[in-house]
Formats: C-alpha cells, sequence, structure tokens
C-alpha cells in the first residue's frame, strides 16, 4: 500500500478492550459517590439502573446522544435530583462522580502487541484517532505516538457521519485514498470511512465470523497485522 500516508484509529475496542475500563471506572465513581451523599440517595444504584435514568435521558434529548460527557452528568444530576438532592447538590455531586469516573476511565489496558505496532508504524507514518467515545488519548501514554485524537463530542454528528473523518484528513493534509482507517465497527469505521474513499482495516478484534460481505480492504485479529499489509 505505497500511497497510504497516514493512518486513523478508533479507539475503544480497537486499541484496548471498553467494557474493562468502563466497569472499573464506573464502580470508583459509585464507591466515591456513596463516600459523598446520604446512603439513601445511592440505594438502588446500580449500572442497571443508572443506565434506564440515561436511557431517560437520550430520550428526552437526542441531539446530546453522541457526547458521551454531558450524557453522563447529566444522569447524575437526573439521578439524585430524583432522590431528592437539590439541582445545586445534584450538579456537584455529578461533578464529582464525572470527575473519578474520567480518570479511571483513562486506565486503560492496551491489546497484545498494540503499543510496540504503535512505536513501529509512528516512525513512517503520521497516526492520528478517530472516536465516538471520551477517552482522552492524549493524556495517556498511548498518546505519545499520535498527531492527534478527535472526539464525537467535539463535532455535529459522531461516526459514521463523514464531519470527524473529514477532519482528519483536513489536519494530516491528505487525500481520502492516502489513509488507512483501523477500527472495529463495520459501521462506524468501516463504512464510515469507505463513504468518502478512505481505505479501511476491520479490526475483528473478537475474532468474529468473517462475514464475506464485510466491505473493509482488509480484516486482521491483531494490529501487529497492519505492519504486513502496509510492506
Amino acid at each position: 500500500m505505497k500511497s497510504i500516508r497516514a493512518l486513523t484509529f478508533d479507539l475503544d475496542n480497537t486499541l484496548w478492550e471498553t467494557d474493562l475500563s468502563i466497569f472499573k471506572a464506573e464502580d470508583a465513581m459509585a464507591s466515591h459517590l456513596r463516600r459523598l451523599s446520604p446512603p439513601d440517595w445511592m440505594e438502588g444504584f446500580s449500572l442497571d439502573t443508572f443506565r434506564a435514568v440515561r436511557k431517560q435521558i437520550v430520550e428526552e434529548q437526542p441531539a446530546i446522544a453522541h457526547n458521551l460527557t454531558v450524557v453522563r452528568r447529566e444522569t447524575l444530576i437526573r439521578w439524585f435530583e430524583n432522590q431528592g438532592a437539590t439541582k445545586s447538590i445534584a450538579e456537584k455531586l455529578a461533578s464529582e462522580g464525572f470527575r473519578i469516573f474520567y480518570e479511571e476511565r483513562q486506565k486503560v489496558e492496551p491489546y497484545p502487541d498494540t503499543v510496540e505496532t504503535l512505536e513501529i508504524l509512528a516512525k513512517t507514518y503520521p497516526l492520528a484517532a478517530i472516536t465516538n467515545g471520551n477517552a482522552d488519548l492524549m493524556a495517556m501514554p498511548l498518546g505519545r505516538y499520535f498527531q492527534f485524537s478527535l472526539q464525537s463530542q467535539h463535532f455535529p454528528k459522531p461516526k459514521p457521519d463523514p464531519v470527524m473523518f473529514e477532519e482528519a484528513l483536513k489536519r494530516l493534509s491528505i487525500q481520502p485514498n492516502e489513509c488507512l482507517h483501523i477500527g472495529d465497527d463495520i459501521e462506524h469505521d468501516v463504512i464510515g470511512a469507505n463513504r468518502l474513499g478512505i481505505r479501511t482495516v476491520w479490526f475483528n478484534t473478537r475474532a468474529l465470523v468473517i462475514e464475506e460481505d464485510v466491505p473493509a480492504d482488509h480484516t486482521i485479529t491483531n494490529l501487529k497485522q497492519l505492519l504486513d499489509i502496509l510492506k
């Protein structure tokens, strides 16, 4: 792939396992909030009850659905208001809860061979990230290999909308056919990038059965396989 001049990556479930880091972050958040609030306010608080309130927020405010930071804060505010907290106290607790969640959210464990592969690739290609999540890549050790990271919360729409892909191409000063995008989500990453003429690699993270109609140029199950594709 001699014409490739830059690589863009999805983050969650492409460079690391997301569920594990999210569960740990939510656990830390809940423990912190239990220490700060009256016992009865956190009674019944669980992942399921939190997600039920979050669903209400997204249904009421679909325009913020892609902004995971705002959604989480609004969900926490709603939770505490439902328990009897004033708006002011609910907002303070929500800010504290999100602060702990976000700190823990960044403590990810990269997939095997990820660090070594990125280190090799970064010597030849500019690397960038395009994510629908709110992980702060540039605050992580992995961030040193990347030029920048785009988060959907800073854009009108998330992937597969073209807006973030277009911004990445603009910042990298390349044409779509000069970019290779790597991601685990067929709709958001593969189809979204393909629509612009960006070449794609489907990271079959969980080694799912490979469908013949997956529209990616290549499929991998380990990031190290990129090195062979780019020879």
